[in-house]
């Protein structure tokens, strides 16, 4: 009695190549260059939007960013980010100005650069949580309609 057929092996590789080559593929999509100044809104809940600056760089990691992000002019937070499976983002931000530490976790969108998702506040001095959502956009113009001032960009 025959168990096994010579094809049915060559099947199986063809099968285990065709998945090697799909999970190489789809790691590959998971890198994004994070690098530049992004602009946008945070909004916390019951509360009017906030204008949001990131200055992000890819770090050692292609999946890894870190950078500053300031709220409203003022509040100056440290960034650290990481891009997960299915363009997931998950980011800390500590050091800030007011004392709070903030966690953003969000979805990034290749297409059009843009970051959207929610965030939670902890402010360390006080206790209190605040939560809310977010968006950020590579190299767009400020929630004014105008761009931001930098150096590069300076007129003539």
């Amino acid at each position: 009695m025959r168990i096994s057929d010579s094809g049915s092996g060559m099947r199986v590789a063809v099968l285990g190549m065709a998945l090697l080559g799909g999970t190489v593929a789809a790691l590959a999509q998971a890198t994004f260059d994070f690098t530049g100044h992004w602009t946008g809104t945070g909004t916390q809940t019951g509360k009017s939007p906030a204008t949001l600056t990131a200055d992000l760089m890819t770090g050692s990691s292609p999946k890894v960013f870190t950078g500053t992000l300031t709220i409203q002019g003022a509040n100056q937070c440290t960034v650290k980010g990481k891009l997960k499976r299915h363009d997931k983002i998950m980011a800390h931000l500590t050091g800030c100005t007011d004392g709070s530490h903030v966690l953003l976790t969000g979805k990034l969108d290749t297409t059009t650069q843009t970051i959207t998702g929610h965030f939670v506040s902890v402010n360390a001095k006080k206790g209190k949580v605040r939560r809310g959502t977010f968006t950020l956009t590579k190299g767009a113009a400020s929630p004014s309609g105008a761009f931001l001032d930098a150096p590069e960009r300076a007129a003539p």
